[in-house]
Parts: structure tokens; sequence; C-alpha cells
């Protein structure tokens, strides 16, 4: 017997996706009374979610694994997770992806740029539940702890930045510097679509940096 353990409808209400604890995908066309396709996808899944354009589908699996399927063919794989995939959300917007694992991590996926690496918050225990601010400023993480800490038992949720702004104030009470221009394209995003900026206004940025250093060696 098929055990579905999350669900998902498509934006415009027509297609509605189950993952299934036995490793297979089902897709229920609700115009078609429901007429449903199966896609074996691997030994267990545990979280499913419509991307934006509402045809491909991501899933993620007890082992961490994301995969994106498309015409019920998986088109590719996410690695990077090493525990059982929670919950799966995008933004607002539709450009970024967030997926929450037991691994205790949440990972922030460019989902127009799968090739650069997502950004990850590991500061807490399981992770069971994500989603975004309306107005996609802020991602929360809904925590559930399996071990105890100095703390006691987290069973919190916690809210981060996802805009530049509030990521480079938190940035900047942590460090006494700017990013260099690499650690921009790490971290922010590559330097054609996001040009490079100083993001502690207080502090000399790299090239002020670089040329001062030039001046004191000519």
């Amino acid at each position: 017997m098929k055990k579905i353990v999350s669900l998902d409808l498509n934006e415009n209400g027509t297609l509605l996706a189950g993952a299934g604890d036995k490793g297979n995908l089902y897709v229920w066309d609700i115009n078609k009374n429901f007429a449903v396709t199966k896609v074996n996808i691997s030994n267990g899944l545990s979280a499913v979610c419509f991307a934006p354009d509402g045809r491909q589908i991501v899933v993620g699996s007890r082992n961490g694994l994301l995969k994106i399927v498309s015409n019920g063919i998986v088109i590719r794989d996410l690695p990077g997770h090493s525990s059982q995939i929670e919950d799966i959300k995008f933004n607002h917007a539709g450009t970024f992806m967030a997926s929450a694992s037991k691994d205790y991590s949440v990972r922030l996926w460019n989902f127009r740029k799968l090739n650069e690496q997502p950004i990850t918050v590991s500061d807490h225990d399981w992770v069971w539940s994500v989603t975004f601010s309306p107005d996609d400023s802020q991602l929360f993480a809904g925590i559930n702890s399996v071990r105890e800490t100095v703390k006691g038992i987290d069973q919190t949720i916690h809210a981060y930045p996802t805009d530049f702004n509030g990521m480079s104030s938190l940035l900047c009470e942590r460090v006494k510097r700017n990013l260099s221009k690499d650690e921009w394209e790490i971290y922010v995003g590559n330097l054609e679509d996001y040009p490079w900026q100083k993001t502690c206004e207080n502090y000399p940025g790299i090239e002020a940096r670089l040329t001062n250093t030039k001046k004191a060696g000519k």
C-alpha cells in the first residue's frame, strides 16, 4: 500500500504531486478526473514541490538527495544534504529554492543558476519546515531539537535575511572588512549580475586596501 508523505499543488491548480515513501512520485491531473501518472524515483521520497513553471517538480529523498523531474524524467540531481529532506519551498519570485533537512541545515539554491553552490545555514538542530516572507526578504525555518544543548531543547522558528541589505547588516556585525571580489562571487553572486560593492560602509573595500598597498610599495 502506498503512503504519501508530502503533497503539493501547482500554481494554477491543475496538477497535484505526491511523494511516496516507497520512492514513487505520483502526479494527478485534476482536470482529467484525477488521472494519475506514477514515476519511480528512488528508494524513498520524503518531500515534493512544484517549480514556479508548474511543469518541473523537485523531490527530496530520505538519503538527502534532491531531484528535478520534468515530464516523468529525472533531469538533474542536486546533492549536498546528508540526511532526509523534510521540506522544499520556492520564494514568491520563483528565483530561489530552500531545502530543509534532518542534517541540521537549510540550503538556499539559486534556481536559475544551479551550477552555483547553495547558501547553507546550519546553526540549529533538525529543520522540519521552511517558508519565505511575502516580500522574500526573510526565510523562516521551523526547528525541533533532537540534541540537548546548554540552552536546552530548541523548538523555535529561526528567521534568516535573504535580501542583500539584511545579510550585509548581519555580516558587518561579525567582520571588520568588506568582501573581496572572490568572496563576493562565492557568497553573493557573479560580478556581472551583482556588481561588487561595499557591504559595510564603515570599513575599507578590497580595492582601497590594494590601492594603499601599491602606494606604500610603489
